[in-house]
């Protein structure tokens, strides 16, 4: 005969989790608990008999059971390849995740038994790390660490190789995201605006009226605008990853949105319109790197014909959101024009220039 055939997996993510009343609390509510494994539910039924005996001995002795020995290394790569890779989008786990990992929490970390890091480790990690110019990280790379260290911690508790989450109250120094972005002023936009248009940069123009985000632009096609309604859709996105070329849905379900502009500027747009399926490919979609090369080399060229300083293409976004915002736009309004997956985030970036809003309406300047 035959094995009988395995149960496949009864989460998402691919584990096999089993739960057990391990308890009662003090109103005598049952206390149940989850064991995972990613080989079976007998071998999740197995860790859960296993922490029953456990806790059984602690009850009787007061001795805590050791934890299994496991390195952070070791956790870390673990972590990613079964609750991130291949849930999370390819470019988010690579640049967001495991860059950052192996980047910085493996380099520090590295052969620390996970039981064994404390919250002082992990203060003590954000008291040291920085950046290659020996300048503390931005804001938002830092609350990525955290955000991957707890989330870590939290899975490693879950599978009992230890006790309790270490990111707890921590604190650290950073670089100002909002002090990092440069953006034209209005006058500094027309200029750049009239000579991009001079020369036939469709790219700037497109920045300046839109807000999009680089890798939004380059999956934009022409099927994606209306021209009766003067909208376009932002529908996809394309990334580099190690050298290969990855189309997909945009950053979040905010960014899939729909972009209002000006009939001037459809107008303009509309002469460009081609057999081409990309806006700005030529014989299919543009990669990053190629872009990346050609958009620095006609900022330099723009800045030495305009006077304007050179900027970013997150810097253009920028600039548009922040001349919406001196404009009077309301900031709800620039959230979901520029797909920000919450308001907190456009709050941090343009809030801080109202007291200049008000100025300029008050004449006060």
């Amino acid at each position: 005969m035959g094995r009988p055939k395995k149960d496949a997996p009864n989460r998402a993510d691919g584990l096999y989790e089993v739960k057990v009343t391990i308890g009662k609390d003090f109103s005598g509510k049952l206390i149940r608990k989850s064991f995972y494994s990613t080989v079976s539910k007998a071998d999740a039924r197995a860790k859960a008999e296993q922490y029953k005996i456990d806790h059984a001995v602690y009850e009787a002795t007061g001795a805590m059971p050791a934890p299994p020995v496991m390195t952070f290394e070791k956790w870390a790569n673990k972590w990613l390849e079964t609750y991130k890779k291949g849930v999370v989008k390819d470019h988010t786990y690579l640049f967001t995740y495991k860059s950052n990992i192996d980047k910085y929490l493996v380099p520090y970390f590295g052969k620390a038994r996970i039981s064994e890091i404390q919250q002082i480790d992990v203060q003590q990690y954000f008291n040291a790390i920085r950046g290659e110019t020996g300048e503390p990280l931005a804001k938002s790379t830092l609350d990525k660490h955290k955000l991957i260290l707890k989330s870590m911690f939290d899975a490693a508790i879950d599978n009992d190789l230890c006790y309790k989450n270490p990111v707890k109250n921590i604190k650290f120094q950073h670089v100002s995201d909002a002090a990092t972005k440069n953006v034209w002023t209005k006058e500094q936009a027309e200029a750049a605006e009239k000579y991009a248009r001079r020369v036939y940069r469709l790219d700037i123009v497109l920045y300046l009226n839109t807000g999009l985000r680089r890798s939004e632009l380059l999956g934009l096609k022409w099927s994606d605008i209306d021209f009766d309604g003067n909208t376009l859709h932002v529908q996809r996105a394309v990334v580099q990853t190690k050298g290969k070329i990855v189309i997909d849905r945009p950053k979040s379900a905010t960014s899939d949105r729909v972009v209002p502009f000006s009939a001037e500027f459809g107008s303009y747009l509309k002469k460009f319109q081609s057999d081409n399926e990309y806006v700005l490919g030529t014989n299919g979609v543009m990669s990053p790197g190629t872009y990346a090369k050609n958009f620095s080399g006609f900022m330099k060229k723009l800045s030495a014909a305009t006077g304007v300083p050179v900027l970013t293409p997150h810097e253009l976004r920028h600039t548009y959101g922040t001349l919406r915002r001196e404009e009077g736009v309301d900031i709800y309004t620039i959230q979901k024009v520029m797909g920000h997956a919450d308001i907190s985030i456009t709050a941090d970036i343009y809030v801080h220039n109202d007291i200049n809003v008000l100025k300029k309406r008050l004449n006060l300047d």
